[in-house]
C-alpha cells in the first residue's frame, strides 16, 4: 500500500509509507500494484428535490404483474413531448433496484437507462409510476437531472452514463449514483452526483430526493502526461465503470482509472466512502474519502480493474466490525509483471480473483489473491501486434458474417470491422457483488457470502463463451470459495457443450435459502439474443433447466454494446423473490443516420424486468429435481422451471411467481 498526503500525482509527490502488493508470477497477476490515500473532497451542496410527477391515468393504477413486465424501451412515447428514442445513446447501461413494501405503502422497482432516465414500476400491478405531469397523464420515463440544483450544483445537470441505482436495505432508501464531466478553463473535470430518496415508496408525492454533489479534482489522480495536472488539455484519469454498494458504515463507490491520453489504458481503480448516515436524512455530509490502486505506467494496462463493491442483499447486514469487500478478476498476464500475453495462439489463463477490504482503521487494503479454477476471459483477443487484449467483443448474432467468427488469437468481428458483434465484457466481473448474511439449520448457509460472475472462454476453436459464477464465504476480511463453477464434481458453467451458443452478460444473487439465481443472455449465428434465468440450489451440483424470459427477434447491429449493467436483485420484503433485468431486440437496431426519425431504427432496444420465487426448502430430506415426470406418489411443483420431486411435507408447495 502507498499512503500519500495531498492530491495524488502517481509518483510525483513524496510517499509517506509504502508497501507494494505482488506475488510470485505463476499465473494471473504479477504486477506491482500500490495503494495511495486517503484523499478527501467535501460536498459542494445538497439540494432537496420534490419527487417525480406520479401518473394517475388508468393504465398506471391497475393491472397485475405476472412473471415479467416490459421495462423502459427506446421507442416509448414516440411522437410526444416525452420521446427520448433520439437521445444519441447506444450504450444504455440499464439496471434496477428493488424496494421494500412497507405496511400501508406501495413497493417499486426502479429502472435506469442512459443518459438520464428513470422509471419506477409497481410491484403489485407492474404498472409504471412516473409521468410528465401527474393527473391524467400517460406514464413516461423521467430525466433525473432536475434532482440537482442548476444554481448550486450546475455540474450535475449534465447527462452522464454508467449510472447505477440500488436500494439501501439498512435505511429503506433508493440511491442513484452518477459521474458527470464538465469543462473549466477548457479542461475536463469530474463531479460525483448522488441522490437518495426520503422513503421507500416512490409513488408518494411526499417523497423527496436528497441530491449531493462532490467535485473530484482532489481525489482523482493526474495522468502522467499532465505533469502533475499542469500541462495539456487532459488533467486527470477518466472515472469509468463505476459501482455502488451499501455497507454498515457508508455508501461505497468504485471506478476505473482510465488514461484518456493513452487510448483509455487501465491504470487501476479507485474506491471511495460516502457518509450514508447523513445522506439518508438530507443533512450536510462528512467529506468523501478515497483511495487509489494503481500499477506503474510501464506495466499498464492494470490486470486488476473494474472492481465490484459489495452491496447488502439480505435481511441481515454484516456483523459489527465487518470490513467492506471489493472483488475483481485478475486478467491473464505475462512474466515479469507485464500485461503481455506472449503467444497470441495459446490462450492466456488466470487462476485468481483479487479481494480488497476497507476498515475504519486502515482504509482500503489488498489485494488478497483467491485461487480459482483457471479461466481465459471471454473474447480475450490477443491478435494485436502488441500481444495485449485488443478488445473483448466476439459474441456473434445472426447478422454476424460467419467468416468473422474465428478461434483464439485470430482477428474476428471484435476488431472493430464495422460488422455486427457484441462485447462480452470478459475482462471484468459482471454487475453485482451481492453480500448476503444468512442463517439456517443443518447443512444450509450460515454466515456472510459474496456472489459474483463473469464471462469466460469455453472453446478456443471459435471463442464461444460461458458464464462462470462463484459463492465466497467471507468473514473478518478473509474469503473461502464455496462454489466455483466448472470444477470437477461441482456445478458446471452456464454454457453450451456444443459450443454453438454464447452465454454472456450475467448477474447473480442469493436468496435467503442460499439458492443462487443467475440472469444472463445467449446469442449465436443462428439465434437472436435471448434473456434467460437459472438457479443453482444450495448444495446442488447441477443447475435447473434454463428458464427463457424473452427470445428476441432482432440484433444489435450498429454498436458493440449490450446491457453492461444487467441485474439480479433480491426483493427485500421476502428475501426469496429474484428480480432480473436484461436487454433484447424485437427489431434489429441498424440505423446510423437520420436518427431523429423513428423509422431510422437507430434505437430499437428494449428491456424486460422479470421475477421468480423458489420457495422449496432446498435442504428438505429426500428432495431432488429432474426434468422427467416424477414417479407415482411424488409431488410435482406446478409451474417450476424444472420438475421437483419431494416427499409430502405439511403444506410444502414450491411455486414460481
Amino acid at each position: 500500500m502507498t499512503r500519500v498526503v495531498g492530491k495524488l500525482l502517481l509518483g510525483l509527490l513524496p510517499i509517506v509509507s509504502v508497501s507494494a502488493v505482488s506475488q510470485t508470477c505463476t499465473a494471473g497477476d504479477c504486477q506491482l500494484g500500490t495503494i495511495a490515500g486517503p484523499f478527501t473532497t467535501s460536498q459542494v451542496a445538497e439540494n432537496t428535490a420534490v419527487n417525480f410527477p406520479i401518473c394517475q391515468a388508468a393504465s398506471c393504477t391497475s393491472g397485475t404483474w405476472n412473471q415479467q413486465i416490459e421495462g423502459i424501451d427506446a421507442q416509448q412515447n414516440i411522437g410526444t413531448t416525452d420521446q427520448f428514442y433520439d437521445s444519441g445513446i447506444l450504450k444504455i447501461d440499464a439496471n434496477i433496484a428493488v424496494g421494500a413494501t412497507q405496511p400501508g405503502q406501495h413497493g417499486q422497482v426502479l429502472e435506469w437507462v442512459n443518459p438520464q432516465y428513470v422509471q419506477a414500476f409497481d410491484k403489485v400491478t407492474g404498472s409504471p409510476v412516473f409521468a410528465s405531469s401527474g393527473v391524467a397523464a400517460e406514464a413516461s420515463p423521467r430525466p433525473v437531472l432536475r434532482l440537482w440544483s442548476a444554481t448550486t450544483q450546475p455540474e450535475c445537470i449534465i447527462n452522464s452514463t454508467n449510472v447505477q441505482v440500488i436500494f439501501d436495505r439498512l435505511d429503506n432508501r433508493f440511491v442513484i449514483s452518477r459521474a458527470a464531466d464538465y469543462l473549466s478553463g477548457g479542461i475536463k473535470h469530474y463531479a460525483w452526483c448522488v441522490a437518495v430518496s426520503s422513503s421507500s415508496d416512490l409513488s408518494l408525492a411526499s417523497t423527496v430526493w436528497y441530491a449531493y454533489e462532490y467535485k473530484m479534482d482532489n481525489v482523482i489522480p493526474c495522468v502522467p502526461s499532465s505533469n502533475g495536472c499542469t500541462t495539456g488539455t487532459v488533467d486527470t484519469y477518466f472515472p469509468d465503470w463505476p459501482r455502488l454498494g451499501t455497507w454498515s458504515d457508508g455508501f461505497y463507490i468504485t471506478f476505473d482509472l482510465s488514461d484518456p491520453t493513452q487510448t483509455f489504458a487501465q491504470s487501476g481503480f479507485e474506491a471511495c466512502q460516502l457518509d450514508r448516515a447523513d445522506m439518508v436524512n438530507g443533512a450536510a455530509t462528512n467529506p468523501m474519502t478515497c483511495y487509489t490502486y494503481s500499477v506503474p505506467t510501464l506495466e499498464r494496462p492494470s490486470l486488476i480493474h473494474s472492481v465490484d463493491v459489495a452491496d447488502i442483499d439480505s435481511a441481515s447486514g454484516p456483523p459489527a466490525g465487518e470490513p467492506e469487500y471489493f472483488l475483481a478478476q485478475v486478467n491473464p498476464g505475462g512474466p515479469q509483471g507485464t500485461a503481455l500475453c506472449m503467444d497470441p495462439s495459446i490462450p492466456c489463463q488466470s487462476n485468481q480473483l483479487a479481494l480488497f477490504t476497507w476498515t475504519a482503521s486502515n482504509g482500503l487494503t489488498g489485494p488478497a489473491f483467491i485461487t480459482v479454477k483457471p479461466y481465459t476471459p471471454g473474447c480475450y483477443d490477443t491478435s494485436g501486434a502488441a500481444k495485449t487484449t485488443t478488445n473483448t467483443a466476439c459474441i456473434p448474432e445472426p447478422s454476424t458474417p460467419a467468416g468473422e467468427v474465428g478461434g483464439y488469437g485470430s482477428p474476428t468481428c471484435g476488431d472493430f470491422k464495422g460488422t455486427p458483434c457484441v462485447d462480452s465484457l470478459g475482462d471484468r466481473l459482471a454487475n453485482r457483488l451481492a453480500y448476503s448474511n444468512l442463517a439456517s439449520s443443518g447443512s444450509g448457509p450460515n454466515g456472510g457470502y459474496l456472489t459474483a460472475s463473469h464471462v469466460v472462454m469455453e472453446s478456443s476453436g471459435n471463442q464461444s463463451t460461458g458464464v462462470r459464477y462463484y459463492i465466497l464465504q467471507v468473514s473478518g476480511g478473509g474469503a473461502t470459495v464455496v462454489v466455483n463453477s466448472g470444477q470437477l464434481g461441482g456445478p458446471p458453467d452456464l454454457y453450451d457443450p456444443a459450443n454453438a451458443l454464447d452465454f454472456y452478460m450475467p448477474s447473480a444473487a442469493l436468496d435467503q435459502n442460499g439458492n443462487l439465481g443467475v440472469t444472463y443472455t445467449t446469442s449465436s449465428l443462428a439465434s437472436n439474443p435471448a434473456l434467460y434465468f437459472d438457479v443453482l440450489l444450495w448444495g446442488a451440483t447441477g443447475l435447473t433447466t434454463r428458464s427463457l424470459v424473452v427470445q428476441g427477434s432482432g440484433d444489435e447491429e450498429n454498436a458493440i454494446y449490450w446491457g453492461q449493467y444487467a441485474a439480479t436483485v433480491l426483493d427485500s420484503t421476502d428475501n426469496l423473490t429474484f428480480y432480473g433485468l436484461g436487454q433484447y431486440f424485437n427489431t434489429s437496431q441498424t440505423g446510423t443516420s437520420n436518427c431523429s426519425q423513428p423509422s431510422s431504427n437507430c434505437y430499437t432496444w428494449q428491456t424486460k424486468i422479470f421475477r421468480s420465487q423458489y420457495t422449496a426448502p432446498p435442504h428438505s430430506a429426500g428432495c431432488s429435481h429432474s426434468t422427467p415426470a416424477p414417479p407415482k406418489g411424488r409431488f410435482v411443483c406446478a409451474g417450476c422451471v424444472v420438475q421437483w420431486r419431494c416427499p409430502f411435507v405439511g403444506t410444502f408447495a414450491p411455486t414460481v411467481k
